[in-house]
């Protein structure tokens, strides 16, 4: 069954590619591309989302910065001390230094899952937004396909719509 599957697969890929070439050659298939990271960046809507992202990723930083601070000073007093406390006293500020680590490492774990899930969220619509504008430019301008560039290997510049998408993108862009 695995072998005739193969075979089925191969035709199947020698047809496609014997059509794409078929329309190459009689000049009807219209490609284009665009750079989904750039369009994003580059537009007003995106501008703002890396800049809220920024100021986010930053606070946190700042922090977990202070909880850091805290932690090395209780420790460099530990270190200065240690020879002259008693075993339990000694045991007990370990004890200390070492939840103080585990809670460190928790609140980064928690911040960076928070993080990564408002990043989420801001981006989303701006993602759905270009995939619509895609959709539209596509349908407008009678492309057959619409590639993004992080998969192509070779792209000529004239088929690139990044610049119409952005454009598009800071018409709609979220007061």
């Amino acid at each position: 069954m695995k072998k005739y599957s193969g075979w089925i697969l191969l035709i199947a890929g020698l047809m496609l590619g014997l059509s794409t070439n078929a329309f190459a050659a009689s000049g009807s298939l219209k490609v284009g591309y665009f750079d989904a990271n750039q369009a994003m960046v580059q537009s007003q809507w995106g501008k703002k989302v890396v800049d809220e992202l920024k100021r986010e990723h930053e606070r946190v930083n700042n922090e977990l910065e202070e909880k850091g601070k805290t932690y090395k000073a209780a420790r460099d007093e530990y270190e200065k001390k240690r020879d002259v406390m008693d075993d339990k006293a000694r045991n007990r500020k370990q004890k200390e230094l070492q939840d103080m680590a585990v809670e460190m490492e928790k609140l980064a774990n928690d911040a960076t899952q928070k993080y990564n899930k408002r990043a989420q969220e801001v981006r989303a619509p701006l993602y759905q937004k270009v995939s619509e504008i895609v959709t539209r430019i596509g349908k407008d301008e009678k492309y057959d396909y619409i590639l993004e560039r992080g998969s192509l290997h070779f792209a000529n510049e004239r088929d690139d719509l990044t610049k119409k998408i952005v454009a598009e993108l800071d018409k709609s862009s979220p007061k």
